[in-house]
């Protein structure tokens, strides 16, 4: 295909106006120059910039994705003399350099904490049966999955409480004796029974998760944040309550919840402030509160300082500004999650509009 016809069919799908058969022209060209082993500077170039603007097809799509693929996705490189889109806007850029240090992707790893005090590194340990505590049985699946067995017994009177803490660059998923399953994603714990008894279900969350909660009309699903109720009694969402962010928030995506008396429907967001002030959100942009647990990030006007904490755990390093000026530049656009550092860095570069170093564990972001 020839670069004009590459530059008009980029111009199209940035414009949100490109047919489903001048997208897939635009996926079969972006296939095809990734199997190459060599590729000139500006195709190399571009094969990044599709990584993030061109949404994962094996991902499910959502009704909500469809704004972001109609929005300007920002690091797509729309010409041979590799320009850049940021914030809607064409800029000039210039290459990135290689990085002395590098740093990999998080992985599935967490550690389990038995009511006895017992820990078990769940990433280490082996598939099977990994204890027993009242009627439930505690297994590591074939799958990598945390699951609770009950017997079907009658509960007994004494609850074990069991908790699962995820390191930074590290994630995990849980099947808890009620069949609800939980994706606790990095730097994040859930405190939690091995078996449910009584009229709820409480389980204590730090961090963030995403829940799809069996139902059960007799016993509400209750997730405690700090000092903040997320009562449900069957549904799916996602709560991110990260001690350094300015708000708790959860994102409805079926079903209903209710908080601080509010109910939300799907598709919107509740805000708590650290003050106590809340908002409901009633037209967020859903797939950044969810693209973690398939793989992704994904930004929608983000800052650059936002950017940096969620990179700053999934990677396990730490992050400074030589200048507060570039803390507010704000980005759109997506990447895996299972990318190296220094492919994500590169992709921001490539606007022209922050660069990076990396010194063991620390990024050092600057003009």
């Amino acid at each position: 295909m020839e670069q004009e016809q590459i530059n008009k069919l980029a111009q199209k799908f940035l414009e949100g106006t490109a047919t489903d058969a001048e997208q897939k022209m635009l996926h079969d060209w972006y296939d095809g120059i990734n199997t190459h082993e060599e590729l000139p500077v500006d195709g190399e170039a571009l094969r990044l910039r599709m990584q993030q603007a061109i949404a994962n097809r094996t991902a499910k799509r959502r009704p909500w994705i469809k704004r972001l693929a109609a929005a300007a996705a920002v690091l797509l490189v729309i010409t041979a003399g590799t320009y850049l889109l940021q914030r809607n806007k064409p800029v000039q850029t210039t290459k990135t350099h290689p990085y002395k240090e590098d740093a990999a992707p998080g992985t599935n790893k967490a550690i389990l904490t038995l009511y006895d005090g017992t820990t078990i590194e769940l990433d280490s340990s082996k598939n099977g049966a990994l204890g027993k505590q009242g009627n439930t049985t505690i297994l590591k699946t074939a799958g990598g999955q945390l699951a609770y067995q009950s017997n079907d017994q009658p509960a007994s009177q004494e609850v074990h409480y069991n908790k699962v803490v995820t390191p930074r660059g590290g994630q995990y998923q849980i099947m808890l004796p009620d069949g609800t399953k939980v994706w606790l994603n990095a730097e994040s714990s859930l405190y939690f029974p091995a078996e449910f008894t009584g009229k709820e279900r409480n389980v204590k969350l730090t961090g963030e998760a995403y829940f799809e909660v069996a139902h059960n009309a007799q016993a509400p699903f209750i997730v405690s944040v700090a000092d903040v109720d997320v009562e449900v009694l069957g549904t799916h969402f996602n709560v991110m309550a990260y001690a350094d962010e300015h708000a708790i928030k959860t994102s409805l995506f079926e079903g209903a919840v209710k908080i601080k008396d509010n109910l939300l429907r799907p598709g919107q967001q509740m805000q708590v402030y650290k003050d106590g002030r809340f908002k409901v959100v009633t037209d967020p942009f859903m797939e950044d509160a969810i693209a973690w647990k398939d793989g992704m990030f994904v930004f929608n006007n983000d800052n650059l300082d936002n950017i940096m904490r969620r990179l700053s755990r999934w990677y396990d390093v730490e992050i400074s500004f030589s200048t507060d000026k570039i803390r507010n530049n704000e980005f759109t656009g997506q990447i895996s999650r299972h990318e190296k550092l220094s492919e994500v860095l590169k992709m921001l570069e490539l606007t022209d509009a922050v660069h990076f170093e990396i010194e063991r564990k620390k990024i050092i972001a600057m003009p």
